[in-house]
């Protein structure tokens, strides 16, 4: 049985993605991701909320970046 690799998920690069197709993000309180979508073209979003969906370690690693920068650590 062969094991397939997995991709590393880079949550500053997923970031930089979004903001690229034209969406946004915050962090609201009690960590409640806000990722803003709509002006962002169905062809382009998809493949880029297709790294989350299904992978609660992914959002959480997002969450994570976004925190950092508010508190300028990043």
């Amino acid at each position: 049985m062969a094991t397939q690799i997995q991709p590393t998920f880079d949550p500053t690069a997923w970031l930089h993605a979004l903001v690229a197709i034209g969406g946004g993000y915050a962090l609201a309180s009690g960590r409640k991701l806000w990722l803003v979508v709509q002006d962002c073209p169905a062809d382009d979003l998809t493949p880029v909320m297709a790294q989350l969906v299904g992978h609660p370690e992914r959002v959480e690693a997002v969450r994570t970046v976004i925190e950092r920068r508010q508190v300028g650590q990043v």
